[in-house]
């Protein structure tokens, strides 16, 4: 098992350092000069909890463990320089003589396959900084999707549990080549624009860059009953006496139109402003998602479609052309540390090309 020891002395000065080991290091001690007579020499250590082991997208993994073997309570930080991994807990007061287990979270954004994390520790002692460094050797397995159909309800599993928010699911009428947007978890009722009736529908989720396998359900759809406003007021005075139903007010000549009327609605997990028909967005609009996602551009017919912007929790930014909530034609995709890829996506993936390849945007 690699570790490291940071050797401190207490003896009227503090060592200031920062080391780091390899991957094969076994151990690593870093001694300071001869410390005065009966000046205790003591260190805290860094370590991997295993020397190698495998985690699923969406879960966590114990990875490291932190000892103190110090006199005193130290406060330390944890670090390292992936995006889509987190320490847990990431700081933390430990005593002396006590061990620190930190797990690992790992987002459904993080790409499957091996990992070697340089993993890094800061903390101080007696108003002294120093740092320790560490690597973990891991492999990240693809989550699980899937979706089933239950009292007339559309249920999405994450690796056998109740899916998180922001998994989208996608339908279509069976041999339709186009996916359409049925909503996102937890909303998953049907889309407003579908006539009462039976329909039989393909369905598939989507979570980062995992899918499910498509599925076929049969989908009742109800029709929505809307009271009006007399009908409820003839409820309130049917109850006997005296009283009476007020009076309806006339109808205007001519109602209002609203095509192109403006609003504010909770749409798809998130909250949509902008221009809207027949109560659903269509036209300009802005939609912010409780996951984090923003999109800024057109909407037709409920739907993310025409040209837009769409900027994701990570700092990844997409412009470009989109259909049915995803990248669909024309655009350029922006990552903080990649840089930025132009192109033609087809629903959400880009397709490749020998000549194109991330351009730094530095």
């Amino acid at each position: 098992m690699r570790k490291i020891l940071l050797g401190l002395v207490i003896a009227g000065f503090a060592l200031v350092v920062f080391i780091s080991v390899q991957p094969f290091t076994s151990n690593l001690r870093l001694n300071p000069e001869q410390p005065q007579t009966g000046a205790p020499q003591e260190d805290i250590t860094l370590e991997p909890a295993l020397p190698y082991f495998t985690v699923t997208q969406g879960e966590s993994h114990q990875v490291l463990l932190v000892t103190n073997h110090m006199s005193e309570p130290v406060n330390f930080s944890l670090g390292h320089e992936h995006s889509h991994l987190t320490f847990n807990p990431r700081e933390a007061t430990l005593f002396p003589g006590r061990t620190s287990e930190i797990d690992i979270e790992v987002g459904y954004q993080c790409s499957p396959g091996e990992i070697e994390l340089p993993a890094y520790l800061r903390a101080e002692v007696n108003g002294e900084r120093f740092g320790i460094e560490t690597v973990v050797h891991f492999e990240v397995i693809e989550g699980s999707l899937s979706l089933d159909h239950n009292e007339g309800d559309l249920q999405v599993s994450w690796n056998d549990e109740p899916a998180p928010r922001g998994v989208q699911v996608t339908y279509r009428p069976p041999g339709d080549a186009d996916w359409r947007i049925w909503g996102e978890t937890p909303r998953l009722d049907p889309p407003a624009h579908l006539d009462p009736g039976v329909h039989e529908f393909e369905f598939k989720a989507k979570l980062g860059e995992v899918e499910s396998s498509i599925e076929t359900f049969t989908i009742q759809v109800e029709k929505a009953v809307v009271e009006k406003e007399e009908e409820k007021e003839e409820k309130k005075f049917s109850g006997g006496g005296a009283a009476k139903a007020p009076e309806p007010e006339p109808e205007p000549d001519e109602p209002e139109p609203d095509e192109d009327k403006e609003g504010t609605i909770n749409w798809d997990g998130g909250t949509y402003t902008g221009q809207l028909e027949g109560g659903i967005p269509h036209g300009k609009g802005v939609w912010s998602n409780s996951d984090g996602r923003e999109y800024t551009g057109d909407f037709k017919e409920g739907s993310i479609e025409g040209r837009g912007t769409m900027v994701f929790p990570g700092g990844e930014e997409y412009r470009g052309d989109f259909k049915d909530g995803v990248a669909h034609g024309e655009g350029t995709m922006t990552h903080p540390q990649k840089g930025s890829i132009s192109g033609r996506w087809v629903y959400g993936s880009y397709v490749e090309d020998d000549n194109t390849d991330w351009h730094s945007t530095d």
